[in-house]
């Protein structure tokens, strides 16, 4: 299960979805052992989806617009 931490007043919190706690037979009280790894999120699940200004061929032809300015 991959969760996210929460900061709880002073503390912070892992959150178990219904789903699972059910299916784990988890409840209020219960004792788990947790294993901690860094997981680095993807570009994608930082930013959603990514949006330019220009699109590529634009860019392009602009550079050798200007590289005779040189």
């Amino acid at each position: 299960m991959i969760t996210r931490v929460k900061r709880w007043g002073n503390s912070l919190g892992l959150i178990v979805p219904a789903a699972v706690a059910r299916s784990q037979n988890i409840r209020d009280g219960d004792y788990l052992e947790v294993e901690i790894r860094r997981r680095v999120p993807t570009p994608s699940e930082l930013s959603g989806t990514w949006k330019f200004r220009r699109n590529l061929p634009d860019l392009i032809r602009e550079m050798k617009e200007g590289w005779d300015d040189l």
